[in-house]
């Protein structure tokens, strides 16, 4: 018999409920936002790790900068305090090696330097500090400048015979300053510096060696301005004090004082400035300025 192989019929399969699609779904879904939020997270770490990272070098380099900036300026000032204590040793050893004749120069020409009208001011101010400090009220004097023979410029001998008049060590603290004037008719007295042959023209008293005073003039000896007395050089004092002790001597007569009031008390003390130093200082220390003895005049306010 024969038997027929009749064709198979195939088994259907079964559909995929719909919910599975939907759990699938899900679940990829899931899982990309469990990647994004990894990577994010991931991202925002490595941020977090870099910034404060920048900000905390930044924060250091500030304060290095500072430092380094600070430091740069205490080594400059250090390196100015250094300059200026060269330059103070410098001038120190300078004055140092100085000889005496160096020195003399140096101390005549601070005198004899211009003054201007707002220096004279000053030292006018200065002058009458001076004696409202010792107890006076200042009486200014008027006084002239002047000249008689070949004395050649006579501009140092001007700005010497003001500041030397109204210098706080001297008169001022008797209680009088000075005060220069061209008018004539305005002079108190007159300061001349005269040619040696000239001083006999004034008074038989006035001799060509020294310098003089014959009521209102008072003559400075231009050889004597010019090169002293031997014994008052040969102590070690210099032609620049010389010239102070004579313009304050000679003004003294003027405000009342006299030769040799006052001498010498003993060696090696300072001489009275109206001792005549210039003929023999008796032992004393030459003196340029008025002892407190001496500190009183003929003139009050």
């Amino acid at each position: 018999m024969t038997t027929s192989n009749p064709r198979q019929t195939p088994r259907r399969k079964k559909p995929i409920p719909r919910r599975v699609y939907i759990f699938r779904r899900i679940k990829v879904a899931v899982i990309a936002v469990l990647w994004i939020v990894a990577v994010t997270l991931s991202v925002i770490g490595e941020s977090h790790a870099l910034f404060p990272a920048q900000q905390n070098s930044s924060a250091t380099s500030a304060p290095t900068a500072s430092a380094s900036a600070k430091k740069t300026a205490e080594s400059a000032k250090t390196s100015e305090s250094q300059k200026s204590e060269a330059q103070s040793e410098k001038t120190e050893k300078s004055e140092k090696t100085q000889t005496p004749a160096e020195q003399d120069a140096k101390e005549i020409a601070a005198l004899e330097a211009s003054i201007s009208d707002s220096q004279r001011t000053q030292i006018l101010e200065q002058a009458k500090k001076a004696a409202q400090d010792n107890g006076h009220e200042p009486v200014t004097l008027q006084y002239c400048v002047a000249t008689n023979g070949n004395v050649g410029s006579v501009e140092g001998f001007d700005n010497t015979v003001f500041r030397v008049l109204n210098n706080a060590q001297g008169w001022p603290k008797a209680g009088v300053v000075f005060e220069q004037t061209n008018d004539a008719n305005a002079c108190e007295f007159t300061v001349t510096l005269a040619e040696a042959s000239k001083l006999p023209e004034y008074s038989s008293g006035c001799s060509t060696e020294y310098s003089c005073r014959v009521g209102v003039n008072v003559i400075i000896n231009k050889t004597r301005w010019d090169s002293g007395v031997e014994h008052w050089l040969a102590g070690g004092h210099t032609l620049s004090q010389y010239r102070t002790m004579v313009i304050n001597h000679e003004v003294g007569h003027m405000l009342g004082h006299v030769d040799n009031e006052n001498v010498c008390e003993g060696t090696g003390k300072a001489a009275p400035l109206m001792q005549e130093q210039s003929m023999d200082l008796r032992g004393c220390v030459p003196n340029a300025w008025p002892l407190d003895k001496e500190l009183w005049t003929s003139y009050t306010a």
